[in-house]
């Protein structure tokens, strides 16, 4: 009955489904939305709490700046981190997805859903990057570790020198008590005058 009218039951029957249909329709859209938005929250959560955790380490830090490599080019530096027992080099990893990787191997694997991508690995790029900034500050321990976001996953493990939020090395932590020496102190302040002359 519409209005007062009486329907036919086949037509009746028919609009009954349709109302169904729209609320259900209704319901699923509200519910994708809802997921949506919540999947953006939580990584516009995470991506905060990364850049917070990065802007913390050590007791003193350095970020996106130019780098001579010794052969006449210069690369940028992710991050230099000051800490009581030398400075670390960090290596911004942007790759999601799961990534099959070791110490020994050429090419790494980044799987997204049935994908699979190889990329050289960066553990090399590292290392030489690790010594263009020791070479400035000699008989100062200069080591580095390449950053993987949330994004990341290694499902059968990763060499010592990757590491991300869940997984960093107690040294790179802000320590009160344990302040750099005062070798290292001069050591950070060379390399902070060498970078502003290549800003």
């Amino acid at each position: 009955m519409v209005d007062g009218v009486i329907l036919d039951p086949r037509i009746q029957a028919s609009l009954d489904f349709i109302e169904r249909n729209t609320l259900a329709m209704a319901a699923s859209a509200i519910f994708l939305i809802a997921l949506l938005v919540r999947k953006k929250i939580r990584h516009g959560w995470l991506n905060l709490k990364t850049r917070y955790c990065l802007n913390h380490l050590g007791h003193k830090r350095i970020a996106h700046f130019k780098w001579p490599d010794g052969l006449g080019h210069y690369f940028t530096v992710d991050r230099l981190i000051l800490h009581a027992e030398g400075i670390s080099l960090l290596m911004l990893t942007p790759y999601p997805g799961r990534i099959f990787c070791a110490d020994g191997i050429d090419e790494w694997t980044q799987m997204i859903g049935q994908k699979s991508f190889r990329f050289a690995n960066p553990l090399h790029e590292l290392d030489f990057r690790i010594k263009a900034i020791a070479t400035a500050v000699p008989n100062v321990n200069v080591n580095g570790y390449l950053f993987f976001d949330y994004q990341a996953e290694f499902p059968k493990g990763h060499p010592e020198r990757v590491i991300y939020l869940g997984r960093l090395p107690d040294m790179l932590r802000f320590d009160k008590d344990a302040s750099p020496s005062e070798n290292l102190l001069a050591a950070w302040d060379s390399l902070l005058s060498k970078a502003q002359q290549t800003a």
